[in-house]
């Protein structure tokens, strides 16, 4: 039998080598921008914007419908091996807020207001405008139409700078008392000119 002295008693035995991280676990947090690289089911493939340019699949937890496309950016949160994107910084497709079946936007106690930089187009097979009061305000209306019908129970005034209007076809007007005031001139050209029945 080997007999130990008294310096290999007191000399402790050599320490394993230490191994490598996973390339995940050293994320403790994470807080900030990230690059889609990709869609895997319903995860996100993103890569963090932080010194090691780590990739990771986020889980969205968006409050609203989002398509993600190849380079948009995200906010993303996520501890150890978990992240979510939890917003969209910049995308590249139109954002689509789609429902299945019928749906509802209200204010209650408020006002609801649609705005845009450039234009807001609503597309449908009928649409109906309910209200008490309607206002249009604009610079030009052009409005095109193949059967227009109106019905006003009360008064129809229209005041304009100047009027004018070209019928292809019949044109014909039906009251029970017609008036027609002109300050200058009143002129009716026509090669027939019928009076009375």
């Amino acid at each position: 039998m080997t007999q130990l002295t008294d310096d290999q008693r007191s000399t402790p035995p050599p320490s394993e080598p230490p191994q490598s991280a996973p390339r995940s676990s050293h994320i403790a947090t994470y807080l900030g921008p990230a690059k889609v690289l990709g869609k895997q089911g319903q995860a996100i493939l993103v890569e963090l914007e932080n010194a090691d340019r780590d990739q990771v699949m986020a889980q969205t937890a968006f409050t609203f419908p989002y398509e993600p496309a190849a380079d948009d950016r995200l906010l993303v949160m996520g501890q150890g091996t978990q992240h979510f994107a939890v917003g969209v910084l910049s995308g590249s497709k139109p954002g689509v807020l789609a429902f299945v079946g019928e749906a509802h936007i209200r204010a209650i106690n408020g006002k609801l207001t649609l705005s845009s930089d450039q234009a807001i187009a609503l597309r449908a097979p009928r649409i109906t405008v309910r209200t008490g009061i309607l206002r249009t305000i604009a610079t030009s209306v052009v409005e095109k139409a193949d059967h227009v019908r109106r019905w006003v129970r009360g008064l129809m005034a229209i005041r304009a700078g100047n009027s004018r209007r070209v019928v292809d076809g019949e044109d014909s007007t039906r009251c029970q008392n017609s008036t027609t005031l002109a300050k200058d001139t009143v002129k009716i050209d026509g090669d027939q000119l019928h009076l009375g029945h």
